[in-house]
């Protein structure tokens, strides 16, 4: 797969921070005193042995400690940080540093290279080490199991069984980096807290899944650095178990009598090829997924002239997902069939039957492309304001999507006054084109009541106008050209150059 996932905007945003946190540990401690630095002089120094140094993250994850012993005569360090799924934009580069540890930002599932250099003591006469130190490691929950290259998945599982009964512990199963695997039946990880996942996101591993085959599963399930080619697949990629275990009936609530997945269920730095149906089927099963998250992943449906009447994220047999959200993704038909939704939960789901003081549905920085023209992009009756609903549409790029009435169905249906007055959404910088023309129409920017099309729901003032400008839609290549939406950083990222 091409190298198309960038940092994500939270890492450039601790950027700054970084550089801040490495200042303020330099003041805040330096881990010497006089007499050690007294007591060596005149020497060559050496930079700390990768195995004393250690990496401690903090309670929530976000933040890490690293730290090496003191060494006698310094005059402090060079260290640097390197995400490895982005070495040409450091983390922290040649940051100085006059004690024996540092706080840096940390992100999940990484791979990192800690650069640390002893620097020289002039008043000592002690020069500086030779060499840096690398310190390689990762972030990422360490593996249940690694699974060979060339395995199909289908017979794996089968040989090697999960436990029964229900474990929120992730089990991480790693595949080999640019590995190749196929998935010839269903795997059913039932309620295991399952990890599909490679850990070198630049060279991602590649399941191609043929015949009526889906991954299953009643627990949190992470598929992530992968490629997904599904060209052959007949089945939903992701399809709920329908019977689940009684343990995970009624956790929240016993209004609604709903399973729950409480771990969230993600798909992050995928790239699914020619999907003909679902992404995921509930089958016809009460499930409250509480969260659901797509994030930096390009999906190329192939959609089936069988699925006419089908829904790409389909929870409508009496189900729903608190908290879905979609971010710096990309979403694509290639074909003259059309799913009739995209997104749609059942008109009983609701955030008060599920024992939630609210929910949210959020589409930000996503590119959507050919998807349910004709069609409603979201549908569920239950999913109003007034329920306790958040809305946030930002910096999307939503192309022959909607049938013009994209922002109408995202809100469930309720108007712009409505979502405004019961607070807490963002619609912001998202343009709506149709057939090469803007999906709305403002005759009079004075007058709401002449305003037609998306411009009827979404009133922030802020719609982006014009043709983005696609490189080359037809062959899956959405690069924006488009002044407007390049300047408002409108659409998957990894389009914008």
């Amino acid at each position: 797969m091409d190298k198309q996932l960038s940092i994500s905007h939270f890492g450039k945003v601790l950027l700054s921070f970084c550089t801040a946190a490495v200042l303020l540990s330099s003041c805040a401690i330096d881990g010497y005193d006089d007499e050690q630095f007294d007591r060596t002089s005149g020497v060559q120094l050496a930079s700390p042995a990768s195995d004393d140094i250690t990496i401690t993250p903090n309670a929530d994850g976000t933040q890490m400690t690293i730290a090496w012993p003191v060494v006698p005569g310094a005059g402090g360090f060079l260290v640097s940080l390197v995400n490895d799924a982005d070495p040409g934009n450091p983390v922290v580069k040649d940051s100085v540093v006059d004690g024996s540890k540092v706080v840096l930002p940390r992100m999940e599932d990484q791979e990192y290279t800690f650069t640390i250099r002893t620097l020289g003591n002039t008043e000592l006469d002690n020069t500086e080490a030779a060499e840096a130190t690398n310190k390689v490691f990762s972030t990422f929950a360490p593996a249940y199991a690694t699974i060979p290259d060339g395995t199909d998945l289908t017979v794996y599982f089968q040989e090697n069984p999960l436990p029964d009964g229900v474990s929120r512990d992730e089990k991480p199963f790693d595949l080999v980096a640019g590995g190749h695997y196929t998935m010839s039946g269903n795997i059913d990880f039932r309620g295991n807290r399952a990890a599909l996942r490679c850990t070198n996101e630049a060279n991602p591993a590649t399941i191609t899944i043929s015949g009526d085959a889906s991954i299953k599963t009643y627990s949190g399930l992470l598929l992530k650095n992968l490629v997904l080619n599904c060209a052959e697949e007949t089945n939903p990629l992701i399809q709920l178990d329908n019977d689940p275990d009684e343990s995970i009936k009624n956790l929240v609530s016993t209004k609604g009598n709903y399973y729950y997945i409480l771990d969230p269920m993600r798909i992050v730095n995928c790239k699914i090829n020619d999907l003909a149906d679902e992404v995921i089927n509930s089958n016809k099963t009460n499930y409250c997924v509480t969260n659901f998250i797509v994030d930096n992943s390009v999906f190329r449906f192939a959609t089936s002239s069988s699925m006419s009447s089908s829904t790409y994220f389909d929870m409508y047999s009496n189900g729903g997902v608190e908290y879905f959200k979609a971010t710096n993704s990309t979403f694509y038909n290639t074909t003259s069939h059309e799913m009739k939704y995209f997104l749609r939960y059942n008109n009983a789901f609701r955030p008060d039957r599920q024992g939630y003081t609210d929910g949210s549905v959020e589409f930000s920085n996503c590119t959507f492309y050919n998807i349910v023209k004709s069609g409603q992009i979201c549908n569920y009756g239950g999913w109003k304001p007034s329920n306790g609903v958040k809305y946030i549409l930002k910096n999307n790029i939503v192309v022959n999507t909607g049938n013009k009435q994209f922002v109408r169905r995202f809100f469930g249906g309720s108007s712009w006054d409505n979502v405004l007055s019961a607070g807490g959404s963002t619609v912001e910088y998202n343009t709506y084109f149709i057939d090469g023309a803007d999906a709305w129409t403002m005759p009079d920017a004075s007058d709401p009541t002449t305003w037609t099309g998306e411009a009827q729901y979404d009133k922030s003032g802020t719609i982006v106008a014009g043709d983005p400008g696609f490189k080359d839609a037809d062959n899956g290549d959405f690069t924006v050209s488009g002044a407007a939406q390049i300047q408002n950083k409108c659409g998957d990222p990894r389009w914008i150059k």
